[in-house]
């Protein structure tokens, strides 16, 4: 039977995302009248996958605060890809990912059609380059969502934030806004912090089609009370961090995960995160 589930589920999300893009594709046209009617068009078609995905999925939202409205920048804590639909549903904005994340099969060229801004991490030359491109894709229309963590986690905590990202709004003074997401499977068999959670050296695949099998699973994201802003990246970086830990609702604690079998190899060999972003 979970297995069935996941394969029906497989197709679902194949043929939902793949609708999205010809409708992206098709609203390329758009542009012709301004960029603006294809920002539009954009964030109502990413929207509407993004609710989709989350019946397909079988993933029920709880939202604690208030989601920001455009222009915003916006930093959350990081647990896994489903985190992009999730705070897709509620979020008019554009993501910050890695680079590689540009090449993967068909999510790579819909992150690009959804215009993702990408990140070379390995060059640190290129933080200046991706700072000014933040700064000028916050507009009324989208805000910009970061990973400060840099990496993915099980959820037992939140990881420093790195501030690299955050010399535009401290240069700038603009406000950043804050929140966390967390995940409850409500099944011993499926515990989210291995099932949802997508960190270490769990393949993509695998674990997606693991996924698919839960039949529910909960998702909460807490938006900060209000944005905080400091003329100094790496002291926002902190107030934001601190602010963010106090909301911030654990998926599983690290005990838990010292005496879990994960499914793709040892614990003792496996890092505890994952760079996603």
């Amino acid at each position: 039977m979970e297995t069935i589930r996941a394969i029906r589920r497989l197709i679902l999300f194949l043929a939902v995302t793949f609708t999205a893009i010809m409708l992206l594709l098709a609203g390329l046209l758009l542009r012709l009248f301004g960029a603006a009617v294809f920002e539009r068009w954009r964030i109502v078609v990413v929207q509407g996958w993004a609710r989709l995905i989350a019946r397909v999925i079988g993933m029920r939202i709880t939202v604690i605060g208030t989601p920001p409205k455009p222009p915003f920048l916006l930093v959350s804590n990081h647990l896994s890809y489903v985190d992009i639909p999730l705070l897709f549903t509620r979020l008019r904005g554009i993501f910050i990912a890695k680079r590689e994340v540009s090449n993967w099969p068909l999510l790579g060229y819909a992150a690009r059609l959804i215009n993702t801004l990408f990140i070379d991490r390995k060059n640190h030359r290129d933080l200046n380059r991706v700072n000014r491109l933040i700064a000028a894709h916050i507009n009324p229309r989208q805000g910009v969502i970061l990973f400060p963590e840099g990496t993915s986690s099980p959820g037992a905590e939140i990881k420093p934030f790195r501030p690299s990202l955050l010399q535009y709004p401290a240069d700038a003074g603009l406000p950043v806004h804050y929140a966390t997401i967390s995940y409850r499977s409500g099944s011993s068999a499926y515990p989210a912090h291995t099932k949802i959670c997508w960190w270490g050296g769990m393949t993509f695949g695998d674990h997606l089609f693991e996924m698919f099998k839960i039949c529910q699973f909960e998702a909460t994201i807490v938006f900060g009370s209000q944005p905080l802003a400091h003329r100094d990246r790496k002291q926002l970086a902190a107030l934001l961090w601190a602010s963010a830990r106090q909301s911030f609702i654990p998926v599983v604690n690290l005990e838990e995960i010292c005496t879990t079998d994960n499914p793709s190899s040892s614990t003792t060999s496996k890092p505890l995160s994952r760079e996603l972003t």
